[in-house]
């Protein structure tokens, strides 16, 4: 048998893992970094501004050497997971019963996030209390669309009602922290577009809806990314002062402040919420955001911070749910970046 045949197939075989082996070195250089994106995720909720950490605060400006590195770095990153996309083998459709149980799973914990958050008198995420009469009046709506997604009555009204809700959230604490939340649109259209009880509508939208679920999810993770790292970053330093997670200088990395670890976390954010948009490399994304979402309520229970634990686990229900689906399901069926190489479209 002749070896020209073989060195082609062997240099073929290596050309296709090279970008595999560039995206895991990449990924295992960040790994450590995007821990305190996910850590962090709502540190408004546990946090002092007035803390004296952060007495000596000062803003990033673009004009930075560090604050350039990382958008290079950044465009890198997303780069690389549209090449990937093109690259990695693809995922088989999961079979009918595994889609309806994760189906049944997003909606039992999305409906016991909105029920235990109402009972603590705040609408949507547990910081964000209700006031006035237009408050009282979207606490119990809420509590009424929880127990309707718990029960699996009257599903679509229940998207519908979220969707009233997150108006809710808009009129009393404004577009900044309403699009910080804005994923639960996403929840509202999957949940409405599955559950259409006219079968035409349900024919025609229901393929859109993986689609919305994925790509609300990306932008609230970018504007969280920009709103408590970047722009926000005091947030993030006042939560390493109170809290030692800052444990790239506890191994000797001196050079990783608390400032520059909550600036890397927020480019971070904002690099998967901008993947999660692209839909490139989809479940791979969201099984890194799934893995430290649960590694920050495990910390907060390794240092005996049962209440912020429990704060985090109800807050972060809605995007455990929307995980799931992504992992189950993939980018979805339309609204996807085109690739303009490689022969294949994976759905990973």
């Amino acid at each position: 048998m002749s070896s020209a045949p073989i060195s082609a197939d062997i240099r073929s075989i290596s050309a296709r893992i090279a970008p595999c082996r560039m995206a895991l070195a990449s990924l295992v250089s960040i790994w450590a970094v995007f821990f305190a994106s996910a850590s962090q995720a709502h540190v408004r909720w546990f946090v002092d501004t007035e803390n004296p950490g952060v007495e000596s605060f000062r803003p990033w400006s673009f004009s930075d050497f560090e604050v350039q590195g990382w958008i290079g770095l950044a465009v890198v990153l997303i780069a690389i997971s549209i090449l990937l996309d093109s690259r990695l083998p693809k995922v088989p459709v999961v079979n009918t019963q595994l889609r309806h149980d994760a189906m049944e799973l997003m909606r039992i914990l999305v409906g016991m996030s909105l029920l235990l958050t109402a009972y603590e008198g705040a609408l949507i995420a547990p910081h964000m209390e209700a006031y006035g009469g237009l408050g009282t009046i979207l606490v119990y709506l809420q509590a009424l669309t929880g127990i309707l997604l718990i029960s699996n009555r009257f599903i679509q009204y229940a998207a519908i009602s979220i969707m009233v809700l997150y108006l809710g959230v808009l009129a009393q604490f404004g577009f900044i922290m309403a699009l910080e939340y804005i994923n639960v649109i996403g929840i509202a259209l999957f949940l409405l577009f599955n559950y259409m009880p006219n079968e035409k509508l349900r024919a025609r939208f229901k393929p859109y809806s993986v689609d919305a679920l994925r790509i609300f999810t990306g932008i609230a993770l970018v504007t969280l990314g920009v709103t408590e790292k970047l722009t926000g970053a005091i947030w993030g330093e006042a939560f390493l002062a109170d809290n030692r997670w800052n444990f790239l200088q506890a191994w000797g990395f001196e050079f990783f402040t608390d400032h520059f670890f909550v600036l890397s976390a927020g480019v971070m954010e904002v690099v998967f919420g901008t993947i999660m948009i692209l839909g490139t490399v989809t479940r791979l994304n969201t099984l890194v955001l799934s893995c430290f979402l649960l590694l920050s309520n495990i910390t907060f229970l390794v240092q005996d911070k049962k209440d912020e634990a429990l704060t985090e686990l109800i807050g972060h229900m809605p995007i455990i749910a929307t995980a799931v689906i992504l992992i189950t399901l993939g980018y979805g069926q339309r609204l996807k970046v085109s690739i303009p190489f490689g022969k294949r479209t994976p759905s990973v």
